[in-house]
Order: C-alpha cells, then structure tokens, then sequence
C-alpha cells in the first residue's frame, strides 16, 4: 500500500452505548442510545507504529508490507497517551476488535481499568485555564467524567444537578473533589453549551481521547478516584447513585 503522501488521514470511528437516569419533566426521557464518533487523526511515516500481536514497535515498511499482503485483515488504532492525544499506532486484526455493522469500533469494556487500581496518568486542561496532572492531584479525590458533548438529550440540567450535588455536599463536609468532564466540544462550543450555572465539573475541551486512552464505552460514564490515585468507584451516569452514596472521608 504506497500512499505517496507524508501523512494518512485515519477516519476513526468510536462506537458507544450512551444514557440517561434522569430527565427534567418537559423533556423526553432517554435511557440509551446508541451513537457513533468520528475523529480524523492524522499518521506520518514517522509515527511510532505496534504490532498488537506482539507488543513490539515495527517500522513503516513493515507496517506498509502487511497490509499489502494481507488486504482487509487488519486495522489501524490510535494509542492515546496522557494528555488525551493520538501518539501512536498500532496494528490489529479486524477479528480481535468489536466492529459494528456501522463500520463502528466499540470499545472492549473488559479492558477498562477496574476498581482499586491506579489510573493510568493523565494532564487535562480545563476550560478555567488550569492544568490538571494527576499526579499531582495526590491527596485530593478526583472525579473523571466522560462525556461525547454538551448537549441534549444527555447533559441537562437534570443530569448535571446530580454531579453538582455530590460535590456540594462533600464540599461542606471538608471534603474537597476536583471533578473534570471530558468532551468533543471546543473551548468555545463548551463555554456556549456550559450555562452560568454549576454543572459539578470543569470542561475539558477537545478531550475526547481520554475516553479511549480508558476504554470507555458507555458514557456519560464517571471514575472516582481516592487520595492515592487509585480508582474508589466507576460507574455510568445511570448507577451514579454508586458513587454519590459513598462516604468520603
């Protein structure tokens, strides 16, 4: 497969199961739905390139050579790293992903990390214009949500009143959570779709690829974390209850 160019276009499409527990009165109650994510992700030659079977970094003519020699078999994944980007590739046959009929990558759930392990590291920039590392969130809890967007029928006020609540509550207790949300959104769609009000959470603009960098695959889906680092509880936004009946000490 010679491309001719310098860089490949990857169109990556994302499959997810979203839904909703609650819903204002006036509004339609939507309990799941699915939907498919689109992302161009740009891959040079130079991009560090995995073989999936193996573990090990290839070249780009040995990727280039597979593929010509085995047409339709496999397919090109992006490995996201901490900051919530595309970095690297890798390899893998079509017959170890779940591929809808859509064309639709779903995201393999087996694969998320489980409660009472360390979250992968992340740095997140909020929409306040502060820089989120975890580690050095170390002694605070964190909650991580993982939005598509800000926008109806899933983020209402109804649904974010929830979040709100649970970090106001803990708030008063002495308990201080930094509670993030990741999105699709820009900065300026998000300060659009965010209205004056608290929605329980910063916005993390343009941050839809922490939600691969964890396999997520229901979503809105949320992660506590403790004071360690490590994961306290998860659950998807219909189950939040999980998370907001804990005692936070």
């Amino acid at each position: 497969m010679n491309f001719g160019r310098a860089e490949i276009f990857l169109h990556i499409f994302f499959a997810s199961i979203c839904s909703l527990a609650y819903a204002q009165p006036e509004e339609p109650k939507v309990t799941r739905y699915d939907g498919k994510v689109s992302q161009k992700i740009v891959m040079t030659k130079d991009s560090p390139i995995y073989d999936h079977a193996s573990g090990k970094r290839i070249s780009y003519a040995v990727y280039d050579e597979m593929l010509r020699k085995n047409p339709g078999v496999y397919r090109t994944q992006p490995i996201f790293d901490k900051y919530g980007k595309a970095s690297a590739f890798e390899i893998v046959k079509k017959s170890q992903l779940l591929i809808q009929g859509n064309g639709a990558v779903m995201q393999n759930s087996d694969l998320m990390p489980e409660v009472g392990e360390p979250l992968p590291p992340f740095v997140m920039h909020g929409l306040d214009g502060k820089e989120y590392n975890s580690e050095k969130l170390r002694g605070k809890y964190v909650l991580l949500g993982f939005w598509v967007k800000f926008e109806k029928p899933l983020y209402t006020f109804a649904s974010t009143k929830v979040i709100s609540t649970f970090i106001d509550e803990n708030r008063k207790r002495g308990i201080e959570i930094v509670s993030l949300g990741t999105t699709l959104n820009t900065e300026d769609e998000c300060l659009e779709a965010i209205p004056k009000r608290n929605c329980g959470f910063v916005p993390v603009p343009e941050s839809y690829g922490f939600n691969q960098r964890y396999k997520i695959s229901e979503t809105p889906y949320f992660i506590l974390l403790d004071k360690k680092g490590n994961i306290k509880a998860m659950a998807p936004h219909t189950e939040f209850s999980t998370i907001s009946e804990l005692v936070l000490r």
